[in-house]
């Protein structure tokens, strides 16, 4: 039968901020949502037709705190999109922090890293 990869964990200190930052800016859509316990909010998140999900972690649930703004570090998380140029572009004007523009990768495409609000970095490229 096999296994499927159902999602990886962001740590996020604020769910409902990574929510609107994830939904709203980055046009991702909220697959699940559902309080586990008092305390423990399960929330993921996947990008438009995909099945791997990213969860929002809490903080305290997955005993390390997410890196901040001031301190990036990478998810080790990497996207493709169809047009990179587009996406820095609309990203960028929704307020989205990239390292810098898309330069060109070894490969023959274009790749750039962005950050959450919380410090989470991506790596994004047009997979050409």
């Amino acid at each position: 039968m096999g296994a499927r990869l159902h999602s990886i964990v962001v740590v996020v200190p604020d769910q409902d901020l990574a929510l609107d930052f994830y939904t709203r800016v980055l046009g991702w859509e909220k697959r699940e949502d559902n309080q586990m316990s008092p305390d423990y909010r399960f929330l993921v998140v996947v990008p438009p037709g995909q099945a791997t999900g990213v969860v929002l972690g809490p903080e305290h649930i997955h005993g390390r705190q997410a890196p901040g703004a001031d301190n990036p570090q990478d998810t080790d998380i990497y996207m493709v999109t169809d047009d990179l140029e587009a996406d820095y572009a609309t990203w960028t004007a929704q307020g989205v922090i990239f390292d810098g523009p898309p330069q060109p990768m070894p490969w023959g495409g274009l790749g750039a890293r962005f950050c959450d609000p919380f410090g989470n970095r991506f790596f994004i490229t047009d997979g050409a």
